[in-house]
């Protein structure tokens, strides 16, 4: 089974410029500027015949942004669903506060104090790097963090097939 997780990030206008995605931690990928077309978002779903992981509200806004009916056409998981039902009265449901209790590290922190930069700091050259290998972090960090409270609780496909949207 082939897996996809997914990290977008977009602009207030709601226009996504950037899509993380990996189908392992070892397999992450970013479609951006002239990468960022119809034909690579399709290419990235087409091995799926698993899951779709996503945190918060992605799925959403790649439909919106593509046309294309994800939630209809794949088995699709909010992981901040998943743990919210699980692991239920944390102070925090942000993915920054995962990564710590699972003491995930990473690089690239600013931009979880500041979400706002992150569009500042891609409309900046000497900046975007910084944004690129942030976003990359995210995804890996989301399949780390899937793997761990998945076999943690005992997450399975019972319970999956239950949230799935």
């Amino acid at each position: 089974m082939t897996d996809l997780y997914l990290d977008l990030e977009w602009f207030f206008n709601q226009e996504v410029y950037l899509i993380g995605y990996a189908y392992s931690v070892t397999t992450v990928n970013l479609l951006y500027d002239e990468t960022l077309t119809m034909e690579n978002i399709q290419a990235m779903l087409e091995p799926v015949d698993g899951y779709i992981y996503f945190y918060g509200p992605d799925i959403g806004m790649l439909e919106k942004c593509t046309g294309l009916d994800i939630r209809n056409n794949y088995r699709c998981v909010n992981l901040l669903k998943v743990f919210r039902d699980i692991m239920p009265g944390m102070d925090s449901y942000k993915l920054a506060a995962f990564e710590e209790l699972f003491e995930i590290k990473r690089s690239q922190k600013q931009y979880k104090t500041n979400i706002w930069k992150l569009v500042d700091d891609w409309n900046n050259p000497y900046k975007k790097q910084q944004v690129l290998k942030y976003n990359y972090e995210d995804v890996a960090n989301l399949v780390r963090l899937k793997k761990e409270i998945f076999s943690l609780y005992g997450v399975g496909e019972e319970y999956l097939e239950g949230v799935r949207w």
